[in-house]
């Protein structure tokens, strides 16, 4: 069985708590791993490797994956993931998350640091110098420009983490009504935390919580996972400095009016200089 639906991104916005609540609905099938990254790191594998993975599909009627990498591929050694997603899946339906672009590439740096001890003394603009990539991913117009020129709109389900701060249950009602299953499912992980890394990997304050918290999330406790994440924070996050975040609202501005106009969305928040409450 090959997945008729991917969530391709985009990386940092809400990814991790859609696989979370996908995995509960009960006509919804997903593997355990979150990210394959066939189509963007493991191609040279057989597509039969890729069906392999979801070998336990037991007749759900969405089934699919989450690669955030999908939707820019800047990481990835094939430039070209949205043409193998068409040669191997014409018909799949796509999901994309968009966040602002500048509060996206923050929450980025900071989950680095949470996750590589060697980030903890680089700051958010040493970081970006030293990976661009960060940067390059939230040039969202030319993304989704090109999954567009290769599939149908009616095809691509276009979102704002926006919404999803906003209103978490009609956010993933949309998933659901796009993916036609039963969008009135309540999955009772539907709480969204903004600011994951504060609890994760050299942010925690305990590592034996964060191995605690990882052991029942790989078991299916997700809410007993984020509990104990949330007590292991080490609190708030410092805010970007108002120099770095102007010179990255206006290197986004033109991006972010061409994206306005080709998703029918007002963006114009995203061009504040000073981050929304």
């Amino acid at each position: 069985m090959l997945p008729n639906f991917l969530v391709i991104g985009a990386p940092r916005s809400g990814t991790s708590w859609i696989h979370q609540n996908l995995r509960q609905h009960p006509q919804v099938f997903i593997p355990k791993t979150k990210e394959l990254h066939y189509f963007d790191r493991h191609y040279e594998r057989s597509i039969e490797y890729y069906e392999s993975l979801f070998m336990d599909w037991a007749g759900q009627e969405a089934v699919g994956e989450l690669t955030p990498g999908y939707l820019s591929g800047v990481y990835s050694p094939n430039r070209n993931i949205p043409e193998l997603i068409r040669r191997h899946l014409p018909n799949v339906k796509l999901i994309a998350v968009l966040r602002n672009p500048v509060e996206r590439a923050y929450s980025h740096y900071w989950h680095n640091v949470s996750q590589d001890a060697r980030n903890l003394g680089l700051s958010f603009e040493d970081k970006l110098q030293q990976r661009p990539q960060i940067l390059q991913e939230g040039f969202y117009f030319e993304h989704l420009a090109r999954y567009l020129s290769l599939f149908p709109r009616r095809q691509m389900l276009i979102l704002l983490y926006d919404d999803l701060t906003e209103d978490p249950f009609s956010f993933l009602r949309q998933i659901y009504e796009f993916l036609g299953v039963d969008p009135h499912f309540r999955s009772g992980v539907e709480s969204l935390n903004r600011n994951a890394a504060q609890g994760k990997g050299h942010l925690a304050r305990s590592r034996l919580l964060l191995h605690i918290g990882r052991a029942f999330a790989k078991t299916g406790f997700i809410r007993a996972s984020e509990r104990l994440r949330r007590a292991n924070s080490v609190g708030p996050l410092p805010p970007m400095k108002p120099e770095t975040r102007q010179k990255l609202v206006e290197l986004y501005r033109p991006k972010n009016a061409q994206l306005s106009a080709m998703i029918g969305r007002d963006l114009s928040l995203w061009d504040e200089r000073i981050a929304p409450q």
